[in-house]
C-alpha cells in the first residue's frame, strides 16, 4: 500500500530526528490545535498536563521521555524538587509524608513527590507530539508542522522567481533604452544571480558528501560549529553535543568514550567524512546552509612566544 504525501511527511516526523530538530521551534502550533494547560505562574506543564493534552496515557509519555531523553532534554524537559515551585504565587503549601502539595487561586493544586517532579517546556510538549504515533492530537500537530514546512518552501521559492524576473526585466528595459553599458551591467546582474544558486546548490552537495573539508582542514569545523551555534540561538556547548549524540546514533562514533575534552581531537581520519556529512545534516535540519557555516576564517595560529607574551600583558592589565 503507498503512502500518502502527508502519511509520508508525518513518518517523516516521527522516524527523523534532523526533521524534528528542524520543527522544534514552531511550538506555536500547540495552541492552535487545542488548549495547552500549564502549572499555574509557569511556562511548564506536568507528565499528566501532557498526556492530558495529547488524549494519551501517562504511559505513553513515560515510553518517549524513556526513548528520546536526550532529544527532550535539550529541550528543557528535567526533573524539578518542590524547592523550585517555591517561588510561584500561590494559596497554600502543604508538605506530607513523600510529597509537597502546592494550592493556586484557580482551584488547581500541584503535587511535587520528594523525588521531583517532570516538568515538560512547550518545546518538549511539541517534541513529545512529534513522537507519538498514534495520538490524534499528534497527528494534527504534524500535520500543522508539515503546513509550515511547505509554506516556509514555497515562499523561499516565490522570492528566487520574483528576484529573477526583476532581473530579467531590467535587461529587457536596458535593451530598450539602447544603453549597451546598461545591457551589459543588468545581463551580468542576471549571471551572477543563477550562478550563485548553482554554486551554493553544488557546494552544498560536496558537503553533504563529505567532501567540504579534507582531513588537514580539521579546525574550520570549530568555526562552522560555532557559527551554526550563533545563526540558531543554540549554546555553543549544546551544538558540540547534538553532533556528538547525532555521530554516535547514526555512526557508532562514540567520541566521549576515548578520552577528554575537545572530545573531536578523538576522531579517526577514516571518521572525517562521517562527521562532516553529520554537521551538514545538522545544518540541513536548521535551515542552514553548510558551505555558509563553514565559510568563516581560520583562527591565527600564534608562535607559542607570542602567546605567552600576550598572556602576560592580559595578567598585567588585571592587575
Amino acid at each position: 500500500m503507498r503512502l500518502t504525501k502527508e502519511q509520508k511527511g508525518q513518518e517523516n516526523i516521527i522516524s527523523d530526528r534532523n526533521m524534528r530538530d528542524k520543527c522544534a521551534g514552531h511550538y506555536e502550533v500547540l495552541e492552535k490545535v487545542k488548549k495547552l494547560l500549564l502549572i499555574p505562574g509557569t511556562e511548564l506543564a506536568t507528565q499528566k498536563q501532557v498526556a492530558d493534552y495529547y488524549a494519551v496515557g501517562e504511559k505513553a509519555i513515560e515510553t518517549i521521555c524513556s526513548r528520546h531523553k536526550d532529544e527532550l532534554t535539550m529541550d528543557g524537559f528535567s526533573l524539578k524538587s518542590y524547592k523550585e515551585f517555591l517561588n510561584i504565587r500561590n494559596e497554600g503549601i502543604e508538605t506530607v509524608v513523600g510529597k509537597t502539595i502546592f494550592s493556586f487561586t484557580n482551584g488547581e493544586t500541584l503535587t511535587v513527590p520528594n523525588r521531583g517532579l517532570k516538568v515538560f517546556p512547550r518545546r518538549a510538549i511539541l517534541r513529545v507530539g512529534m513522537l507519538l504515533r498514534d495520538s490524534e492530537i499528534a497527528k494534527e500537530v504534524r500535520t500543522q508542522l508539515l503546513n509550515i514546512e511547505e509554506k516556509t518552501s514555497t515562499e523561499i521559492k516565490t522570492e528566487d522567481i520574483e528576484e529573477e524576473q526583476k532581473l530579467m526585466l531590467s535587461v529587457g528595459m536596458a535593451v530598450a533604452s539602447g544603453d549597451a553599458n546598461a545591457v551589459a551591467i543588468a545581463s551580468a546582474n542576471l549571471v551572477a544571480f543563477k550562478n550563485r544558486h548553482i554554486e551554493k546548490l553544488q557546494n552544498d552537495n560536496k558537503a553533504l558528501a563529505g567532501e567540504i573539508l579534507s582531513w588537514s582542514d580539521r579546525k574550520k569545523l570549530n568555526a562552522g560549529v560555532r557559527q551554526l551555534a550563533a545563526v540558531t540561538g543554540i549554546p555553543f556547548g549544546n551544538m558540540w553535543n547534538e553532533l556528538y549524540k547525532n555521530l554516535q546514533y547514526k555512526y557508532g562514533i562514540c567520541l566521549k568514550q576515548r578520552g577528554g575534552k575537545p572530545y573531536i581531537q578523538w576522531v579517526d581520519e577514516s571518521e572525517w567524512e562521517d562527521v562532516i556529512k553529520t554537521f551538514c545534516a545538522m545544518c540541513e535540519a536548521y535551515d542552514q546552509s553548510p558551505t555558509e557555516m563553514f565559510q568563516q576564517t581560520t583562527p591565527e595560529i600564534k608562535p607559542k612566544g607570542i602567546r605567552d607574551l600576550e598572556k602576560l600583558r592580559a595578567k598585567r592589565i588585571s592587575k
